[in-house]
């Protein structure tokens, strides 16, 4: 639920990330002074880099070189799925009974977008809640989600306006590659899937580890970053014949993952939210979590 709109730096991602927390460099004053923010479902990266998190209490923008976090459109909601498309902010959940914008329908909010204007109303209000949003630059219309009352996949050729279920999908996580629109990976109970024409069909992908979330690798061809249910993190591709490497761990079970255009990973996980920009030589925790919510 990643977007990507450039190739990364050639970092070696798949040789030397390095997601353990004994990489983390020491939080900073800053960091300590960060709100606990109570359960991040996912995790992004807009065009300009800034990393976004969304979390039970709303979505929040780091910004890349202060590592300032504000709430985006200052809106409280239940943010579940989320995903960048174009330089608009898709998202779903639920709202924040405490907030009266109507843009936020109970008792699902359906798909809002965030721009310049604001949070607004998409489509599906008081109808869906989309656990997970998927966009491509490769297709900047072509969208697609996880509703959480049924197990399909349903995708829009209309950048969300309107919506058709694909087909039946239980699925974790879902991703599409940056560069071919039609290449869709999603973690299922029987492991790694791919679809070639665009989430129709799946076949799995084989020799994958058996991953719980995953984001595209623009690095490799048809890549994948994604972490399994013991917290170890997997590099690899759904090209036939790829080799998967282990490089590292998260901190306890991962909920996110999610690489930017200009090299930059980020991992939500029991430890907090932290990124790297130097291929996990050096971590900094950006957002502390409340392990209690």
């Amino acid at each position: 639920m990643k977007t990507h709109t450039r190739t990364l730096a050639a970092i070696g991602l798949a040789t030397t990330l390095t997601l353990t927390a004994a990489a983390c460099t020491p939080a900073s004053d800053s960091e300590l002074s960060l709100d606990l923010i109570p359960h991040v479902h996912d995790v992004a990266f807009d065009p300009d880099g800034a990393l976004l998190v969304g979390a039970h209490t709303g979505v929040y923008r780091v910004d890349p070189t202060t590592d300032d976090t504000s709430l985006v459109g200052k809106t409280t909601f239940d943010a579940m799925g989320l995903t960048v498309h174009a330089d608009t902010i898709l998202a779903s959940g639920h709202p924040d009974p405490a907030n009266q914008d109507h843009t936020f329908t109970a008792p699902n909010v359906g798909l809002v977008r965030y721009s310049n204007a604001g949070w607004e109303q998409v489509s599906l209000a008081g109808v869906t809640d989309f656990h997970l949003l998927a966009a491509t630059p490769a297709a900047p219309d072509f969208l697609l989600g996880l509703p959480s009352d049924r197990a399909v996949l349903a995708a829009s050729s209309d950048a969300g306006q309107t919506w058709e279920d694909l087909g039946p999908l239980t699925a974790r996580d879902i991703s599409i590659d940056p560069m071919k629109a039609d290449v869709v990976t999603a973690t299922t109970p029987e492991g790694l899937v791919v679809s070639r024409d665009g989430g129709i069909t799946f076949t799995a992908v084989a020799n994958a580890p058996a991953l719980l979330v995953i984001t595209a690798d623009p690095t490799v061809e048809e890549g994948v970053i994604g972490v399994d249910a013991d917290g170890t993190i997997w590099t690899g591709s759904t090209t036939e014949g790829a080799v998967w490497k282990t490089a590292g761990h998260a901190t306890g079970a991962a909920s996110a993952i999610a690489a930017s255009f200009d090299g930059a990973v980020a991992i939500a996980d029991e430890g907090g939210v932290r990124i790297t920009t130097d291929a996990g030589n050096t971590w900094r925790t950006v957002i502390r979590t409340d392990a209690s919510q």
